[in-house]
């Protein structure tokens, strides 16, 4: 999943595309370096605490949006999610060619949300979402169980879900890294789980990078970890480098579960 921010406030400046020829220079790239999908926001979800960006309106955010979407529809056939917590947002999103909706509230934030997934039967993400950072994986496990409940109550299919654990979002850095070491255990909600871990804080923390350009190499590690845990969709800045650190993660952990079989398989 590449990222299109068209969003100035946005963290990582690099992945801002606030005209049409930026958002066609990312959307080309995107396609060369094989991005399945292309997750467009207008407004930042960074923690303010970190990086200060400001509130952007719902008028803003929609305007944003409608403009990028109408630009990339006329080039690429690449699905594109919308990333919001706006059922407003999202709503125009789908009626402009978006097919999957990315809500980083889990569904919490706008009560109409919900219902419009079901109605539109499309897929939704749902991320963890404490009403504040997640203090433990288990508590993000927790707050994804309530999010699922709330979906299948409003007759969302629960084949239209996916996870996220929510990595980064103003948590510890020893928080998320103890959500990558536990992957395994949002794949038992049996969801397919993305993780988005591209240039976040946690990495610059630990590498003493307070610099987002300078977290690839740390992303791309973050990366084949959270694809040998368990991880079925990589939220990146980065498409090319990030097909790479997922082939190894996926060779690893296919390798682990031949093993696995053929230590049981000898102890039968």
């Amino acid at each position: 999943m590449g990222v299109l921010n068209v969003s100035p406030e946005s963290f990582y400046k690099d992945s801002v595309a606030i005209d049409e020829d930026s958002i066609q220079q990312a959307v080309g790239r995107f396609e060369r370096e094989g991005a399945d999908i292309i997750d467009i926001g207008g407004a930042s979800t960074a923690p303010r605490n970190i990086y200060g960006a400001p509130e952007v309106s719902a008028s803003e955010e929609l305007r944003r949006v409608t403009e990028a979407i109408a630009i990339i529809t006329t080039m690429t056939k690449i699905p594109l999610s919308i990333d919001t917590v706006s059922s407003v947002v999202a709503k125009k999103a789908l009626d402009l060619g978006a097919s999957v909706i990315n809500d980083v509230s889990g569904l919490r934030a706008d009560s109409k949300m919900a219902k419009l997934v079901a109605d539109r039967a499309v897929p939704v993400i749902l991320m963890a979402n404490c009403g504040g950072p997640c203090v433990s994986y288990q508590a993000s496990i927790d707050s994804l169980r309530n999010s699922l409940s709330i979906a299948l109550e409003t007759g969302i299919e629960s084949s239209m879900t996916l996870v996220d654990p929510g990595i980064g979002f103003g948590k510890q850095p020893e928080v998320d890294y103890e959500i990558l070491h536990n992957l395994h255990a949002f794949t038992a909600l049996h969801r397919p789980v993305l993780v988005g871990v591209s240039r976040k804080a946690f990495i610059g923390n630990k590498l003493g990078q307070p610099d987002p350009s300078d977290r690839l190499l740390g992303s791309i590690a973050a990366t084949s970890v959270a694809v040998y845990n368990g991880a079925s969709v990589i939220r990146t800045h980065d498409v090319k480098e990030t097909r790479i650190a997922v082939v190894i993660g996926e060779a690893i952990r296919g390798n682990a579960r031949e093993r696995r079989r053929d230590q049981m398989e000898d102890s039968q």
